[in-house]
């Protein structure tokens, strides 16, 4: 892969080869800045001339695919692994928000529907307003024109959950730092139609008709569908709503991910490993990510650099033709560019939290049943030891890992880049001695190997 440069300047050039690199270093013409991407900057002035570089993105739910492309040339590959863990971490805190009267403090009254964005109000009546707009439809449509001095008022944004904002914003910051100069980006724009992808068939008023009509909740469609008997055993008693596929994992309250199962198999089940019986069912979790904030990504790639759309039966055919694998990294090239062929080398870069923000773990001091001897309430967010910090890139017997986390006063956890521990192997547990590695560079909330 080639080598980034940046000029005296400070402005990104046409990227060089390694060999070239590594004499302009040997000779003291340039300095290295990051070390994933491998970069320099030179250190002597010289012309800023570049050619046009296409940036081809493929969005996802979980993994994202980039590649630079110039003069049929791919020049950048990067795959990009998103944190899907936000959610959880915003109902750990809502929790500790609403549990603060347990623990004798000030009560801090809930917060939710009174954000600004979330409820849009008329600027003429103050009532209820569509979303993304400032003036309700009753106001727009009065004859007397009241709404016209309200007409060039800025609407507002239309507000998309923290957990997809968080992807939306790190793809975002990815593009903002790939380390060449962007002439125009490339995004796959993407609709679904989910009800349609279940029922082909559907139009008009059947769109408004959906699994709950008729029932109160999920439990009753779900109870009524299978005339409340037990999948399994038959059973009419104590019954129960099995998720399919847990909720914590990506399931849903779809009645096609619902199997009504009695107290006896459902223990089992979970227990014993009891078999049950096959249900098609359907997940689109991550396209409805992808869909629910491609409006707030296209607005602010289009700040970065032009922006052009494409479609995905475009980059399907254009990928078929050249036989190439499918991959979201193979997509973007061929996104970016239709006749480049892909590298075999990529980088691999994944999004993590910086630090452990909890300044506690929500373990009260009184109306203990045992005595609080053994529950450590300090050192619960040890970020840094002894010069080394959380996610620092490090080399531990030949291989290079990431610090994952601290434990006493001179031990670490060492990952790799798909998670799995980096551990002596003559040792069996996986605590790693902080004076055994060797730093290589700091990181903060972005791995790249």
């Amino acid at each position: 892969m080639k080598v980034s440069v940046k000029s005296q300047s400070g402005k990104w050039l046409m990227p060089t080869n390694p060999a070239n690199a590594r004499i302009l270093l040997k000779q003291g013409k340039a300095t290295v800045i990051q070390r994933t991407p491998f970069a320099i900057h030179l250190l002597y002035e010289t012309t800023e001339h570049i050619q046009p570089i296409t940036v081809g993105l493929d969005d996802g739910g979980i993994n994202i695919g980039i590649a630079a492309v110039s003069n049929g040339k791919v020049l950048f590959q990067q795959e990009v692994v998103l944190r899907s863990d936000v959610k959880s971490k915003l109902d750990t805190r809502r929790q500790y928000r609403k549990s603060r009267r347990n623990r004798k403090t000030r009560y801090r009254k809930s917060r939710f529907l009174n954000r600004k964005s979330s409820i849009p109000t008329c600027k003429v009546c103050g009532g209820n307003a569509p979303a993304s707009q400032v003036i309700c439809r009753s106001c727009l449509n009065r004859a007397d024109g009241v709404h016209q001095k309200y007409a060039k008022i800025k609407k507002s944004v239309f507000r998309i959950p923290p957990s997809i904002k968080a992807k939306k914003d790190a793809i975002i910051r990815v593009v903002k730092q790939i380390p060449l100069p962007i002439s125009r980006i490339v995004l796959e724009d993407l609709y679904f139609d989910f009800q349609a992808m279940e029922n082909p068939d559907i139009s008009g008023e059947q769109y408004q008709h959906g699994d709950l009509l008729y029932h109160k909740n999920f439990k009753q469609a779900c109870l009524v569908r299978d005339k409340f008997r037990c999948r399994v055993c038959g059973a009419q008693t104590k019954l129960q709503c099995h998720h399919i596929r847990q909720r914590a994992k990506g399931g849903t309250d779809k009645l096609s991910n619902l199997m009504t199962l009695c107290d006896l198999c459902h223990d089992r089940h979970h227990k014993e490993g009891l078999k049950l019986p096959k249900q098609k069912s359907s997940f689109y979790m991550s396209a409805a990510h992808v869909q629910q904030g491609k409006h707030y990504l296209q607005a602010k790639l289009s700040r970065i650099a032009p922006l052009r759309t494409t479609f995905g039966y475009i980059t399907s055919h254009f990928r078929n033709n050249a036989g190439i694998e499918k991959s979201h990294v193979n997509d973007a090239v061929i996104i970016a560019d239709k006749q480049a062929t892909p590298l075999d080398r990529q980088i691999q870069t994944k999004h993590v939290q910086s630090r452990k923000r909890s300044l506690h773990e929500a373990i009260a001091r009184k109306g203990r049943k045992t005595p609080n001897r053994t529950q450590k309430r300090n050192n619960k967010n040890v970020f840094t030891l002894r010069g080394f910090n959380r996610w620092d890139t490090v080399q531990y017997k030949g291989r290079v890992g990431f610090i994952s986390g601290f434990t006493g006063s001179s031990s670490c956890y060492i990952v790799d880049i798909k998670g799995n521990y980096i551990k002596n192997p003559m040792k069996t547990y996986k605590q790693v001695d902080l004076r055994e590695i060797s730093l290589i560079c700091k990181n903060q909330t972005i791995i790249s190997q």
